[in-house]
């Protein structure tokens, strides 16, 4: 039988354990608060992260329904360009992150009390604007994405960043959190690839945006066939020794190696349909592994069969340039195939060399210590790195075809070529023109100074037998190319 003291110290030692789960029940709930502000506050900016845009999205689109409201909202994605990722790989991160304060801070300045903001990735913001469509809408972007592009001034530094928009409407383009959503991601997407400022959701995009998975798909497939379904292509370039009134004197013959897939079903597509598929699917180094072995194969089967094959020249993409295998790999496939790498060039866009210009600068010192030839792309279309030109041991630079295309009605692109051709000549760099398509450009190039042509007017993409047969025809008429022909 149990005494009064007995049950007295039975309860009090039960008080002390539902007192102690009950400080862990409180602590716990302090930890759950800790980490709910953690996840839902985006430390650079302090604005609300995507954890709390499902939550307060799906409230605002409960709270319209039951309000009947038919008016909805629209939902804006705000992306920082690639500039911002090149910025952060330059620059210290006390930059980067004032930038997107900064930024946090210009969009929350230009909306109204009604309007939600939320900082969802480092380089993205999404904002809902209730009531706020068609011809309001654009009155009110005008003003906000121009404000959003002005420049940061930082310690010296004046910093411009490129901002797309995409917008979906509710409910007309997405009933639910998740398709609003979808909706206007799919529309951002379409900004960032065809270098727009805005885009609207429309079916569309949509169709395009399964058409893209569909791609992605197939070309996945593909690689299990690699020899079937991809396939080379060759464009001459040509270099000239004199110009004798329409008589062009031709002291040497190359080739850019261009790449082509044979899809099943839509048959031939361009690189520009599907390297950016390899790019975002990681496919693009095993291409482009494949392309160097091909075109070092080439090289060597058509140099023998071509009188006047001077070279070749291969693009590598800005991923497989910068990878710590590009070398190795180029060394191997020169070493397989026979080729004089004397006799091989590497072709990489402008700003494949800048987005990261040390590893760049590392990268063709050793392709030099190779042997190979280095060529810039595209030149001419980033200004802003002719400043860092020297840091590169090159061999030529293509002048980009949007000079030439209008080099007669054009003073500004005049003024540009001759740049262009200054800086090749100055440098002692070879210099090949884009996109040449009339003889008159050719005139024109040529009393610049410009010397090596690739274009239309010469030949189309050909075929190995095709650019042997151009080759070949060249030699027999005596290395000269009529204009007027």
């Amino acid at each position: 039988m149990q005494t009064p003291n007995s049950d007295a110290g039975e309860s009090e030692g039960l008080l002390e354990e539902i007192r102690g789960l009950k400080a862990e029940n409180d602590d716990q709930r302090l930890k759950i608060a800790a980490l709910e502000r953690r996840i839902a506050i985006q430390p650079q900016t302090g604005l609300p992260t995507r954890y709390r845009l499902e939550i307060e999205l799906d409230e605002l689109i409960e709270r319209l329904t039951a309000e009947g409201n038919t008016r909805g909202f629209t939902l804006l994605i705000l992306q920082l360009g690639d500039d911002y990722s090149n910025l952060r790989k330059t620059l210290k991160a006390s930059v980067s992150e004032w930038i997107l304060y900064q930024t946090g801070m210009r969009i929350a300045g230009m909306l109204r009390p009604e309007d939600l903001l939320f900082h969802t990735h480092e380089n993205e913001f999404v904002v809902a604007l209730l009531d706020l469509k068609g011809a309001e809408l654009g009155s009110f972007l005008r003003p906000f994405l121009t404000r959003l592009s002005e420049a940061h001034i930082f310690a010296g530094l004046n910093i411009a960043l490129k901002v797309t928009a995409g917008a979906a409407y509710w409910p007309e383009h997405g009933a639910s959190r998740h398709q609003i959503l979808q909706s206007a991601d799919i529309a951002a997407d379409a900004s960032r690839e065809r270098h727009r400022r805005f885009s609207l959701f429309k079916p569309s995009l949509l169709a395009r945006a399964v058409e893209k998975v569909e791609l992605q798909n197939a070309i996945t497939k593909a690689f299990e066939n690699i020899d079937e379904q991809f396939f080379l292509l060759f464009q001459p370039k040509v270099f000239v020794s004199a110009l004798e009134g329409n008589r062009l004197r031709i002291s040497a013959v190359e080739a850019e190696v261009l790449i082509r897939w044979k899809h099943p079903e839509r048959g031939i597509l361009s690189p520009d349909a599907f390297i950016p598929l390899a790019e975002e699917t990681g496919l693009i180094m095993p291409l482009g592994k494949w392309l160097i072995y091909q075109s070092t194969r080439k090289l060597v089967s058509t140099r023998a069969a071509a009188r006047v094959c001077s070279g070749m020249s291969i693009n590598l993409s800005a991923r497989q340039f910068h990878s710590d295998d590009a070398t190795r790999i180029l060394s191997t496939a020169l070493s397989r195939s026979g080729a004089r790498p004397g006799d091989l060039t590497i072709e990489l866009t402008e700003t494949g060399f800048f987005e990261d210009p040390v590893s760049a600068a590392r990268t063709i010192s050793r392709f030099k210590d190779l042997g190979v030839r280095i060529s810039m792309d595209d030149f001419g279309t980033g200004y802003s790195s002719l400043s860092h030109l020297h840091r590169f041991p090159l061999h030529e630079i293509k002048i980009d075809k949007q000079f030439v295309e209008h080099l007669d009605t054009s003073n500004d692109d005049r003024v540009i070529v001759r740049s262009l051709v200054s800086i090749a000549t100055g440098m002692n760099l070879a210099l090949v023109a884009e996109g040449v398509e009339r003889p008159e450009a050719v005139k024109m190039l040529w009393n610049m100074g410009c010397k090596g042509f690739q274009g239309y007017l010469f030949s189309r993409p050909l075929d190995e037998r095709g650019f042997i047969d151009f080759c070949n025809k060249l030699a027999e008429a005596g290395m000269v190319w009529n204009l007027a022909a």
